[in-house]
């Protein structure tokens, strides 16, 4: 049986709007509902009933089975996130690899954001808003803005491509070239996977990576890159699609390394602080990946 969801298409409090979904419900049953972790909003897991809820957003409500423990409880085991940056209006952390940046369907309580909300919760006694997204496998700058105002200010920003990204990835082997653009378009199928369009102008959505050559090992390379769109998998598909695949991408490249992860890493984000200041954020290249890079054979 699917979960029931409902999107809102005009600002109301989470309670509100369950009482929308089960209109013959008592209020304590659907705070508990919240209490228990069974609330989501497009993917982030809410934990007071009173939480104001933008439009467009979707709320599911996940399976007694699916939801955990009440969150206070969890809020005492979750890791310190790694702050690069943070004011009151913005917070940028460092995701380490292996972590969701929100939870799925099966309601996860240790995500990057959980870890952010509890830290900003604490030290900021403020709420968080999700910017964007990095993929589970990858590590890196990831932003998060403590209100809507500053999160449609950056969102904005990511839209018009205005905001630099740039990444670190260890791939096999050695490209033909010193650097080069990739403009392949992706498509994402029925089932959630992607793939590149090739030879078809117009189907799937413009993907655009630029990328550098900075450092050659014996078998694999390192390059910089800078994404302009970001789409699900972009980099990942482009370096395949140039012979030089991911170190460590076990759908579209050689699987598995030594080191166990995904060699990508987002190493840095120039953005407009909501203020006007120009923000630069960087991560150091992690260890892992500097080994994979120095590996002297297959």
């Amino acid at each position: 049986m699917s979960e029931p969801s409902i999107t809102l298409e005009q600002e109301a409090t989470v309670i509100d709007t369950l009482m929308t979904l089960y209109p013959n419900a008592k209020k304590n049953s659907l705070r508990r509902m919240v209490d228990h972790g069974r609330v989501m909003a497009d993917g982030v897991r809410l934990n007071r009933a009173n939480t104001m809820i933008s439009c467009g957003t979707t709320i599911k409500v996940l399976s007694k089975a699916d939801g955990n423990q009440k969150i206070r409880h969890n809020k005492n085991i979750l890791e310190e996130p790694d702050i690069l940056f943070s004011d009151n209006e913005i917070i940028v952390v460092n995701k380490p690899e292996g972590l969701l940046t929100v939870a799925t369907d099966r309601g996860e309580s240790d995500t990057m954001y959980n870890r952010v909300s509890n830290w900003a919760s604490k030290k900021l006694k403020k709420r968080i808003f999700l910017v964007h997204r990095l993929d589970r496998e990858t590590s890196g700058c990831m932003i998060f803005s403590t209100s809507q105002e500053s999160r449609d200010l950056l969102q904005s920003q990511f839209k018009k491509r205005t905001i630099e990204r740039i990444y670190h990835a260890v791939v096999f082997g050695k490209p033909q070239t010193r650097s080069g653009t990739e403009s392949i378009r992706i498509q994402e199928t029925k089932d959630k996977r992607v793939r590149l369009v090739i030879g078809n102008k117009r189907a799937g959505k413009e993907a655009i990576t630029h990328w550098k050559l900075e450092k050659i090992g014996s078998v694999n390379s390192l390059l910089r890159i800078k994404i302009d769109t970001g789409r699900r998998a972009q980099i990942r598909l482009h370096m395949a699609n140039i012979n030089c695949p991911v170190l460590g991408d076990t759908r579209y490249g050689r699987g598995k390394t030594s080191v166990n992860r995904l060699c990508l890493h987002a190493s840095e984000l120039i953005f407009q602080h909501p203020n006007g200041e120009k923000i630069h954020v960087t991560s150091p290249i992690p260890k892992k990946l500097i080994s994979e890079l120095n590996r002297k054979s297959l």
